[in-house]
C-alpha cells in the first residue's frame, strides 16, 4: 500500500514499525528497517509525507495508514502469541505523530518498547510553525521544495495564529499525549540524538528522558552524539546505532527492564549521563 512497505522474515516472532520523520520517504526510512530484519525482526515503515505531518489527519491518509498499522500489529500478536513483542521506532516529531495516531485506533495496540530518534521536541503549542524549517532541511530538489512551500506556508501560518485560541487537529494534537502517561504508556525506551541537533535541541530531548523516567519508564540513551545531525546518526554512528538496537530489541524480546534507569548505551567515546 501506499505510504508503508512490509518487510523482514515472514514468520518472525517480534514486530518493529518504523515511523518516518516529517517528509520522509519509504526508500530512506528502509535503511532503518533492515537493522531489525539482520536481528530478525519483521517490520512495518511508514514514510511521514509533508502532508500527512502537518495537514488535519481528515485531508490526508494518515488515519488510514495507522489503521492498516494497528490491525497489523493486533493480528501478528493474536497470530504469534503473548509472548511477541511490539516496537516502534519514531523519528523526530513526525514519528511520533504517526506512533500517537496508531494507538489511537482503539483495536487494543501497545508497544512494549519505544526507539527515538531526533525526538521529541518540547510540549509547544505551535507545531504549525515548524513546517518552513522541516522543509527547508529536507534536501530536496528546488522544485519540490518550491512546491512545498506553496503548499504548507500559507496553512502553517494560518494553523499557528489559531493554535493561539483552538486546539490542533491530529496528527499535530495527539502531540501532548506523548507527555502522558496514560496517553504514551509507560515502557523500555531507547533514545538517541545529537549534540548540535539544530531541528530538536538536546536539551528538549534530555527533558523528555526524565519526564519518562519519573512515569517509570526504563530508559536507554545513545548520545548526544557529537557532529551528528537531525536523523542521521544511523549514518554518522552506523556501528554504534545497530549495536543500540539491537541491545534494545534484546531486553524488549526478553521482557527484561533495565537494571539501572540511566543505563546507557556504551558508545567509543562515551556521552555523559544525564542527570
Amino acid at each position: 500500500m501506499q505510504h508503508i512497505k512490509f518487510g523482514g522474515p515472514q514468520m518472525a516472532m517480534n514486530f518493529a514499525v518504523l515511523c518516518g520523520w516529517g517528509g520522509s520517504k519509504l526508500k530512506n526510512v528502509s535503511k532503518y528497517a533492515e537493522l531489525w530484519h539482520r536481528i530478525g525482526w519483521r517490520t512495518a515503515t511508514i514514510e511521514m509525507t509533508m502532508d500527512m505531518t502537518f495537514y488535519p489527519a481528515y485531508w490526508t491518509k494518515v488515519r488510514e495508514v495507522a489503521r492498516i498499522i494497528a490491525n497489523k500489529c493486533h493480528a501478528h500478536r493474536l497470530s504469534q502469541g503473548p509472548t511477541a513483542k511490539l516496537v516502534s521506532h519514531a523519528f523526530s516529531n513526525g514519528g511520533t505523530f504517526m506512533q500517537l495516531s496508531i494507538l489511537e485506533e482503539g483495536t487494543g495496540v501497545r508497544f512494549d518498547g519505544a526507539v527515538y530518534d531526533s525526538a521529541p521536541s518540547r510540549q509547544i503549542r505551535f507545531l504549525p510553525a515548524a513546517a518552513p524549517l522541516v522543509i527547508a532541511s529536507s534536501n530536496k530538489p528546488c522544485d519540490e521544495l518550491l512546491r512545498d512551500i506553496r503548499r504548507h506556508v500559507p496553512y502553517a501560518l494560518a494553523a499557528t495564529v489559531a493554535s493561539a485560541f483552538i486546539d490542533m487537529p491530529p496528527p499535530l494534537g495527539l502531540f501532548s499525549k506523548l507527555f502522558t502517561p496514560e496517553g504514551n504508556a509507560p515502557r523500555p525506551e531507547l533514545f538517541v540524538y545529537g549534540e548540535r541537533d539544530r531541528m530538536i535541541p538536546p536539551s528538549h530531548v534530555e527533558s523528555f528522558v526524565r519526564l519518562r523516567k519519573s512515569h517509570g519508564c526504563h530508559v536507554h540513551v545513545l548520545g548526544p552524539l557529537k557532529d551528528s545531525p537531525h536523523c542521521e546518526h544511523g549514518r554518522t554512528y552506523s556501528m554504534e546505532y545497530e549495536h543500540a538496537i539491537e541491545r534494545f530489541a534484546r531486553v524488549v524480546a526478553a521482557g527484561q527492564q533495565a537494571s539501572n534507569a540511566n543505563d546507557q548505551i556504551q558508545r567509543t567515546k562515551p556521552a555523559s549521563l544525564i542527570p
